[in-house]
């Protein structure tokens, strides 16, 4: 198995399912995530911080919801935990999580960037 299949987590045949089978328009959508995804994270990191479950809960909620529409199931447990982290308003391990995920979502963007770039090049 190489690197690269060790990382992936997109699945382009649920994403595909989603926008029935419209390659342009999944190439649209995944370059709108590249483009929302530093803002989700940031929201994330910020209302944790400040301790803003409101902001919290939807940031992950948002996030939990990109990541299904491209059939990315691996992270969904841990933002739904965000997200009840934050209904609840019980943000303690919150960070933790964030730390713990961070660097795994990071990881995924360049399967993204082959989605958009296949479509425009």
């Amino acid at each position: 198995m190489s690197s690269g299949e060790s990382v992936r987590t997109l699945d382009r045949a649920v994403a595909l399912i989603h926008v029935d089978g419209d390659v342009q328009l999944l190439s649209e959508l995944a370059a709108l995530f590249l483009q929302d995804y530093p803002r989700l994270i940031g929201q994330i990191r910020t209302s944790i911080r400040e301790r803003d479950c409101e902001v919290l809960e939807r940031a992950a909620h948002t996030l939990k919801g990109r990541l299904a529409f491209f059939g990315i199931t691996k992270f969904q447990r841990q933002c739904f935990e965000l997200e009840r982290m934050g209904r609840e308003k019980d943000p303690g391990g919150a960070l933790q999580l964030l730390v713990e995920i961070e660097p795994a979502l990071e990881a995924m963007l360049p399967e993204f960037e082959t989605l958009v770039h296949e479509q425009s090049g």
